[in-house]
Order: structure tokens, then C-alpha cells, then sequence
């Protein structure tokens, strides 16, 4: 069984690599762009005297981090594009379940990204003047809590898709709004104003990127993000679990 999810992730970083090397570079430029504006801010937001509890070399590493790991800070997937694209539907004629396919697809996307830029921009950061190294080991724990968790919501949205049928893009738009926002990889709860990070850290999408992100930079305690991680991990996938079985009934009964 295992081999057979493995060859799915090689076939799926194949495809994404079909059209070249040259094909990802639009991505690899975009996630620069959006990187070095950003760095900038930190700096004049800290130099302005705005009293942030973290740092600018914090922040730097935060930013620079999840560009290098965007991908696995808010896990899309190939059920995103359910009613526009077939993707999604081939997988109920395959012979793998369906979380199976879809975790083992997602990562063989990431793989060539992770490769060809990740890796590259992790040995470039000294250069640049970023710390890299993460402040504790468990970080490890808690980026796999937060990939667990990414695709739990991922197949939850997905039931929302096919509940709302002919909407898929909108709620795919929300989401990702959403998302961004509350889950921390965009802006670091700790500066957040009027106390905000002490309980917005606590709602499901803050044990996503923000929460492993924030334990990498040492803006956070493991004991403050790992029990919550694990917390909405069990009550998510519980959810989404027993959602999507409901939901596959009803796609099916729409013609799906």
C-alpha cells in the first residue's frame, strides 16, 4: 500500500515538473516579490518605534520561513478545484482511498518547489542576513500537526464545496481569505494590537503555519502550541471525517 502512494507522489511531481523546470520559475519569482516588500516593512515598522514583542531579526525569520514553506503552512489541494477541473472527481474511480491519494498527490506537488527554491533560499539566508536554524526541535512535532491539520480543514472545506455545488470559487476565495488571516502566516499574532494574539492563537486556524512559525522564531513556548495543535487535530479530522462520508453521498446523488 505504501508503495503505491509513494508512486502516486512520483507521478505527481512529474506532472508538475512536465512542462520543465522553466514553467515553475513565474512561482519562484512571485514568492520573491512578495517576500522582499514585506522584509522591508518589518524594518521600517520596528525603526517607526512601534513596539512589537518580537524582534526584526523574529520577524525576518518568520517572513522568510513561510515563503520557503508556503505550501505546507495552508495546505491546498487538488480539491480546491472541485467543479471546475476533473481532478478531484478521478480519484473516486481509483483504488486508494481518498485521503490516501489526496495527501500522497499534495506532497508530490510540493516536492519539485521544495527543491528547486526552498532549498536553494535556506543556504542563501546567512548571506542575507536571516537566522535560519529554528529556535527548538520541536518544531519538527509541530510542522507535522500543522500539515495534519491543513489537509483536515482542506477535506472539510471540500464537503462545504459540494454542499453549496455550483459555488466552488467563492468558497475556495473565503477560505483563503480566511485562512491567511487567522492562521498567522501572514501577520504574526505577537503584533497584533489590543492583546488580540491571547486568544486568537487559541481558534483552529491559529494551530496552522502561525503556530509552527512562531515556535520556529521563538516568538512562543512548545507547551503554549503543541497541546493546541493536538487538540484541533483530533476535534478537525473527527469533523471532516465524518462530513465527508455524508458528503460523498450527496455528490453522488447530485450525479457527481
Amino acid at each position: 500500500m505504501i508503495s503505491k502512494y509513494m508512486a502516486t507522489a512520483r507521478m505527481a511531481m512529474q506532472g508538475k515538473t512536465g512542462g520543465g523546470v522553466l514553467y515553475m520559475f513565474p512561482d519562484m519569482i512571485m514568492k520573491v516579490v512578495y517576500l522582499i516588500p514585506v522584509m522591508f516593512i518589518w524594518k521600517s515598522l520596528v525603526k517607526s518605534g512601534y513596539e512589537a514583542d518580537m524582534t526584526v531579526s523574529q520577524l525576518l525569520s518568520y517572513t522568510y520561513v513561510n515563503t520557503l514553506l508556503a505550501d505546507m503552512m495552508i495546505v491546498n489541494t487538488c480539491l480546491s478545484a472541485w467543479d471546475y477541473d476533473t481532478r478531484s472527481m478521478e480519484m473516486f474511480t481509483r483504488p486508494l482511498p481518498i485521503f490516501g491519494q489526496v495527501i500522497s498527490r499534495t506532497i508530490g506537488e510540493w516536492l519539485p518547489m521544495l527543491l528547486l527554491f526552498s532549498a536553494p533560499m535556506f543556504l542563501a539566508a546567512p548571506l542575507l542576513k536571516i537566522r535560519i536554524l529554528p529556535n527548538t526541535l520541536w518544531v519538527i512535532p509541530s510542522l507535522a500537526l500543522s500539515v495534519s491539520l491543513g489537509f483536515a480543514f482542506e477535506f472539510l472545506f471540500y464537503c462545504v464545496t459540494v454542499r453549496l455545488r455550483n459555488v466552488s470559487w467563492l468558497t475556495y476565495v473565503i477560505r483563503s481569505a480566511v485562512t491567511s488571516f487567522f492562521s498567522g502566516t501572514v501577520i504574526p499574532f505577537k503584533i497584533l494590537p489590543f492583546g488580540m494574539d491571547r486568544w486568537i492563537r487559541f481558534q483552529p486556524f491559529g494551530s496552522l503555519g502561525g503556530a509552527f512559525l512562531s515556535l520556529y522564531v521563538g516568538s512562543a513556548e512548545a507547551s503554549e502550541i503543541i497541546p493546541v495543535q493536538l487538540f484541533w487535530n483530533v476535534v478537525i479530522w473527527i469533523a471532516a471525517a465524518v462530513w465527508f462520508e455524508k458528503s460523498r453521498e450527496r455528490m453522488v446523488s447530485f450525479g457527481g
